[in-house]
C-alpha cells in the first residue's frame, strides 16, 4: 500500500538537485543579465586567476546549455522575519521567488527548526506560524522549478529578552475561543460588547477582554481518512467524499490541509498545502488495509498542529470502530483539546444500529467542539462540507484574562452563555475546556 506513494516521494525529493542561495556563484549568476547568467559567472572567476592561467581557463571554458524546461533564473529570499529578529506568538514568514518564468514554480516549502510545515502553490508564498513562546528558530525555505531545481534560503531568529522589550518581566495570558450561537433567532448585527458573552472557568466568571464577530477565517484542516478493512464497501465513497471536500473548502489565500490516512498506522500522504492539486493526487494514493487505528490517527494528526495559525479542525472519515490503536479513547480526545482542534466525524455508511460507534464519534466532535455528520450512498458530500465551512468560519471570537493565569497542565472547564439571552433560546457550542500552562 506505502511503496508506490514511499517511491513517489524518493523520486521527487531525493533527486533534487539541492542549490543554496547562499552559493557566491548562484549569487553572481542571479545579479547578472538573465540572458548570459553562466559566461558572467565564469568570467568573473576567471579574473581571480593567476595571469598565466587565465588563456587556460578561458579557452577550457565551455558555455552551460540549459535545457528548454528549465529556469536559467531561480533564486529565494525570506523577506521576513529578518535574520536574527526576535519573534515570540504569531509571526508571518514570506519569501519572494526570482524566476524568468513564475508559472514553472511549482511549490514553496517553509521548515521550522528542520520539520515542515506548509508547502504555498501559489504567490505571494506565506506561512502564518505561531512560534508560542520567545525562543531562537531555523527557517529554511526551498522553492521547486522544472525538473530537478530547487533553490533554498534560511535564517535563525533570535528571542524575545527583557532588555529587547525594555523592562519587560511578566507577559499577559489570555484565552482565545472560537464559538458557535445556535438555535434561536440570529444576533443582531452591528458592534459587539464584551458584556455580551459570559466566560465561567470552573464555575468561576472571568473577565471578558475583546468580543469579535469572525466571518472569514483562515483554516487549517486535517483531512484523516479511514482505509481499513471495515471501511473496504465503502472506502470509495469515502475517497470520492475527500475530493470533494478538498475542491470545496480552501478557498482563503491563508486556507491549508493535510491529508493522512489510517489503517494499521497512521501515514501522511500531503503535508500542509494550499495546493488541492497536490492534496487530490495524495488521496488517490490511499488504497485499504487491515485494523483500524483511530486513536492513533487523531494523536498523530494533533500533533502536526504544532505552529500552525488558523481556524483548526480535523474531517474524520471512518465507520468508527477502533481496532489496534496504541492510544485510548480519552488519550485521544486530550490530544485534540490540548492542540485545540475541533473535530468532525464523518460517519461513512454507519447505520443508527451500530450504537456504539456513533456514540464513540459523537462524544469526539462534542468533546472538541466539533459536529457530527453522517454520509451514505445517496449522501450528497458537497452539502455536509459546505456546513463544515459555514460552521468554521461564522463564529465568534472571545478573548478573556483568567483570574487564575499560567498553570501546570491541569484541565480547566469552560462554559460560555449570551448574558442576554433569558430565556435560553440559543446555544453557544464550543470546547468544553482547556488544559491550563
Amino acid at each position: 500500500m506505502g511503496a508506490p506513494w514511499a517511491l513517489a516521494t524518493l523520486l521527487w525529493l531525493g533527486g533534487s538537485a539541492l542549490v543554496s542561495a547562499s552559493d557566491p556563484a548562484v549569487v553572481d549568476a542571479l545579479r547578472a543579465d538573465p540572458r548570459k547568467p553562466p559566461q558572467a559567472t565564469q568570467q568573473s572567476a576567471a579574473k581571480k586567476l593567476p595571469d598565466g592561467q587565465q588563456e587556460r581557463a578561458k579557452a577550457a571554458t565551455v558555455p552551460t546549455v540549459f535545457p528548454p524546461a528549465e529556469l536559467r533564473r531561480f533564486g529565494i529570499e525570506i523577506t521576513s522575519p529578518a535574520p536574527d529578529e526576535d519573534v515570540a506568538g504569531r509571526v508571518r514568514v514570506r519569501a519572494e521567488v526570482a524566476a524568468d518564468r513564475p508559472a514553472a514554480v511549482s511549490a514553496v516549502d517553509f521548515f521550522i527548526d528542520g520539520r515542515l510545515m506548509f508547502s504555498d502553490a501559489k504567490a505571494p508564498y506565506e506561512l502564518l506560524w505561531n512560534s508560542g513562546r520567545p525562543a531562537e528558530h531555523f527557517i529554511e525555505v526551498r522553492a521547486y522549478g522544472p525538473g530537478r531545481q530547487m533553490v533554498s534560503a534560511a535564517l535563525s531568529t533570535g528571542s524575545v529578552t527583557p532588555s529587547s522589550l525594555g523592562g519587560y518581566a511578566a507577559r499577559v495570558e489570555r484565552v482565545e475561543l472560537h464559538v458557535r450561537v445556535e438555535a434561536g433567532e440570529p444576533l443582531a448585527a452591528g458592534p459587539l460588547s464584551v458584556s455580551m458573552f459570559e466566560v465561567l472557568e470552573d464555575g468561576v466568571a472571568q473577565p471578558v477582554v475583546a468580543v469579535e464577530r469572525v466571518a472569514d477565517l483562515p483554516l487549517a484542516v486535517g483531512l484523516l481518512i479511514d482505509h481499513s478493512g471495515s471501511m473496504l464497501e465503502c472506502l470509495e465513497t469515502a475517497l470520492d467524499a475527500a475530493g470533494t471536500f478538498v475542491d470545496g473548502l480552501l478557498i482563503h489565500p491563508n486556507d491549508k490541509a493535510f491529508v493522512l490516512g489510517f489503517a494499521d498506522t497512521p501515514i501522511v500522504f500531503q503535508e500542509f498545502t494550499n495546493d488541492t492539486e497536490r492534496l487530490a493526487a495524495s488521496i488517490e494514493l490511499i488504497d485499504s488495509g487491515r485494523y483500524t487505528a483511530l486513536y492513533d490517527a487523531i494523536v498523530a494528526a494533533s500533533v502536526r498542529y504544532e505552529g500552525v495559525d488558523g481556524r483548526r479542525a480535523v474531517i474524520l472519515l471512518t465507520d468508527g470502530a477502533d481496532q489496534g490503536s496504541d492510544h485510548g479513547f480519552r488519550e485521544a480526545i486530550a490530544a485534540a483539546q490540548r492542540a485545540d482542534v475541533a473535530l468532525y466525524p464523518v460517519a461513512v455508511e454507519l447505520s443508527q444500529r451500530f450504537a456504539r460507534e456513533r456514540w464513540v464519534l459523537s462524544e469526539l466532535a462534542k468533546q472538541t467542539g466539533g459536529r457530527l455528520f453522517s454520509l451514505g450512498r445517496r449522501t450528497d458530500p458537497t452539502k455536509i462540507y459546505e456546513a463544515i465551512a459555514e460552521d468554521l468560519r461564522a463564529q465568534y471570537r472571545i478573548s478573556y484574562a483568567p483570574l487564575t493565569p499560567g498553570g501546570r497542565g491541569e484541565w480547566r472547564e469552560l462554559e460560555i452563555r449570551l448574558r442576554s439571552d433569558d430565556r435560553n433560546e440559543h446555544r453557544v457550542r464550543s470546547r468544553p475546556g482547556y488544559f491550563a500552562r
